[in-house]
C-alpha cells in the first residue's frame, strides 16, 4: 500500500495501458478529454465501465461531459448512473486499486490537491471489487444507453450557454441538496419528450414537492389508463419510465420508495 497525490496522471494510464481484462472507474465528474486518453491508453481486450452521476445539471455545467460518456459507450464501453456517487474507486485487473478523492478529470489527475491511496493487498482489492459489483448490479443504478445521450442531447441543445457564476468575497451558501437541481423552463423538456416518457413527466410536474413518493406518481393511474385505454400494467409502465427519466439525468432514486426532481 501506498499514498498517492496529486498529480498522478502517468500513473494512472500506465495502470490504465497494463489492465489487460477489467478497467473499473466511479467517478461523480468526468472530462472528455480524460475518456479520450483512458480509450487510447487501454488494451483493446480489456473491458471499461464506469459508474458516474448522470444528472442534467452536472451535464449542462460541464462537470460531466456528454460527449465523454458518448465516446465510451460507442467503445464498447459500460456506463452507470449512480445519483447518489461521491466516491472514486479505480480498479484495474481486479488486482489493484486506487482510492482517492480525485475526479476524473485534468482537476483530479494534475492540479488539484487530491489524496488517496494505491493498494494490490488481495484482500482489499478483493473486497473494493465485491463493493464495486454489488453497486454495478443494484437495481437503482441505471445503464447510460446512446438513446438515453441522444435524448439529453435535445434538452441540452434548447438551453442557453451555461455561464459560471463569480461569487464576491462574501459567500451565500447554498444548500448541498440544491446544488445538482438545474433551473430550467420546463416546456424545455417536454418539447424533448415524446410518448411514455412525455405523459409521465407531466405528471410528475403536477407534484408541488421535490421530492416524491412512488404512492406520489402512481395516483395518476386512472389518468395515464385514459390516455394509454390498451395498457393492462400502467403501474410497472410508469415504473419503467422512472427509470428513463432517471438514466436521462431528470430525477434522482433516493431509496425506499421515494424521488427528488432534479430541476424546478
Amino acid at each position: 500500500m501506498e499514498i498517492i497525490t496529486t498529480p498522478w496522471k502517468d500513473r494512472f494510464l500506465e495502470l490504465i495501458a497494463n489492465s489487460k481484462r477489467t478497467i473499473k472507474i466511479t467517478s461523480p465528474f468526468v472530462k472528455e478529454n480524460i475518456c479520450d486518453e483512458i480509450l487510447d491508453a487501454k488494451q483493446n481486450n480489456s473491458s471499461f465501465e464506469l459508474i458516474t452521476s448522470f444528472k442534467l445539471m452536472y451535464l449542462y455545467s460541464g462537470s460531466v461531459d456528454i460527449d465523454g460518456i458518448e465516446k465510451i459507450l460507442r467503445n464498447k464501453g459500460i456506463v452507470k448512473n449512480f445519483s447518489q456517487l461521491h466516491a472514486k474507486v479505480y480498479l484495474f485487473d481486479d488486482k489493484e486499486v486506487i482510492i482517492t478523492s480525485s475526479n476524473l478529470t485534468n482537476g483530479g489527475l494534475l492540479h488539484n490537491f487530491e489524496y488517496g491511496i494505491y493498494s494490490n493487498d488481495k484482500h482489499i482489492v478483493t473486497k473494493v471489487v465485491s463493493d464495486f459489483d454489488l453497486l454495478s448490479k443494484n437495481e437503482d443504478i441505471g445503464s447510460i444507453k446512446l438513446q438515453d445521450i441522444d435524448a439529453v442531447k435535445v434538452v441540452l441543445s434548447k438551453l442557453p450557454k451555461y455561464k459560471k457564476i463569480t461569487i464576491p468575497e462574501y459567500k451565500i451558501e447554498t444548500p448541498e441538496n440544491q446544488l445538482d437541481i438545474i433551473e430550467i423552463d420546463n416546456s424545455i423538456i417536454t418539447s424533448s419528450l415524446s410518448g411514455w416518457k412525455l405523459e409521465v413527466f407531466k405528471c410528475i410536474q403536477q407534484i408541488q414537492s421535490q421530492i416524491f413518493t412512488s404512492d406520489d406518481i402512481n395516483r395518476f393511474e386512472n389518468h395515464l389508463k385514459s390516455i394509454y385505454p390498451t395498457n393492462k400494467n400502467i403501474l410497472a409502465k410508469i415504473r419503467q419510465q422512472l427509470q428513463i427519466l432517471r438514466d436521462m439525468g431528470l430525477i434522482e432514486f433516493l431509496g425506499k420508495g421515494k424521488y427528488k426532481k432534479l430541476w424546478k
